[in-house]
C-alpha cells in the first residue's frame, strides 16, 4: 500500500532505502511487476478521469450505467476529486 501511495503522491520518496525495505518481502521480479501494475493503474485511472468516466460498479458490486453511477458517486468521478492522500 505504501508503494502505491508514494507512486501517486510523492514518487521522489521512492529511493534506494525504500527498495531495500521492499526486498525484505519481495523478489526483484515481484517489485518490478508491482511497480508496473501500480503505474499502469494510476495512468489508467487518470486517463478515464479526464473522460469523466464513472465507476462501472456500485459499492455493493452491481453493474451500473454512467447515469446511475453519477447519481451514486456525485458530480465528478472519484478520479477527478482530490485524493485524501494529497491533502
Amino acid at each position: 500500500m505504501r508503494y502505491s501511495e508514494l507512486m501517486a503522491t510523492d514518487p521522489d520518496a521512492i529511493d534506494a532505502a525504500f527498495f531495500d525495505e521492499l526486498r525484505k518481502y519481495y523478489s526483484e521480479e515481484e517489485i518490478v511487476e508491482l511497480g508496473l501494475f501500480i503505474g499502469f493503474n494510476l495512468g489508467y485511472h487518470t486517463f478515464f478521469g479526464t473522460l469523466k468516466f464513472y465507476p462501472l460498479f456500485s459499492p455493493d458490486g452491481r453493474l451500473l450505467t454512467q447515469a446511475e453511477s453519477e447519481k451514486i458517486y456525485g458530480p465528478a468521478p472519484g478520479s477527478l476529486q482530490p485524493s485524501e492522500l494529497a491533502k
